[in-house]
């Protein structure tokens, strides 16, 4: 178990005082990228054959929630390590040691010369500490498919903007979640979300945000480009 600590404030609260979902999932993303960089032997291969992670999915379960000036500890775990990819749970406690959000992510090894997935070394695997998966949430199947019925609304297309890119120089995986909320029914409230990342999307693209109703209480967004191609399929639960 990985564990930082965080204090929200202002710039992490939506217009209700909650902590934003983005917000958690920007925490939850640093407690991970430092639980890699902790693992010395990992991150070594990871330089030496110019290796890097591709995030292929996360659910996050919103328990309850965070307001300014609550300190925050976010814990990471790997539960489920291959050579090729491995499952984490990541969790927001507050300082009363209440759960507020839990969620589950995986990740490949990306080859960054080839462009393709990589297998690991056991010996550089084995160097890795694996916790228990997390026992009290429903984990939902990682791979989000398109309904076959016809989409509800298709959006006009939007720029990707130069404030979305990190230093990957692709779109950060939280301003995905920011995109695709834009495009929720206004008087929704989010439970459950899970993201299915397909294509990481650069500057110079455009989204075109496709919404279904796949159930009640449950809301696709697809962001594409205007070929068609995905970047990522956002679902919310109420």
């Amino acid at each position: 178990m990985f564990e930082i600590k965080r204090t929200v404030g202002s710039s992490h609260l939506d217009t209700h005082g909650n902590l934003r979902l983005s917000a958690a999932v920007d925490f939850m993303q640093d407690c991970c990228c430092f639980q890699l960089d902790s693992e010395k032997e990992l991150t070594a291969y990871f330089n030496k054959h110019d290796i890097t992670m591709f995030l292929i999915s996360r659910q996050i379960d919103l328990i309850k929630p965070a307001h300014y000036g609550d300190r925050l500890r976010i814990r990471t775990s790997i539960y489920q390590f291959r050579s090729s990819y491995g499952y984490r749970n990541t969790l927001i406690y507050n300082d009363k040691e209440e759960l507020l959000v839990a969620s589950y992510a995986g990740g490949a090894f990306i080859d960054k010369n080839k462009g393709g997935s990589t297998a690991m070394p056991f010996a550089v695997m084995e160097t890795v500490p694996m916790d228990e998966k997390f026992p009290d949430m429903d984990y939902l199947p990682r791979k989000i498919p398109l309904p076959k019925k016809p989409a509800e609304t298709i959006f006009p297309q939007t720029p990707v903007f130069h404030a979305y890119i990190d230093h990957n120089h692709h779109v950060n995986n939280a301003r995905y979640l920011d995109v695709a909320q834009e495009y929720l029914p206004d008087d929704f409230v989010t439970k459950t979300c899970r993201i299915e990342y397909k294509t990481a999307a650069k500057y110079g693209d455009c989204f075109v945000p496709i919404r279904y109703e796949t159930a009640p209480g449950i809301w696709l967004i697809s962001l594409q480009n205007p070929d068609g191609e995905i970047f990522a399929n956002v679902e919310f639960r109420d």
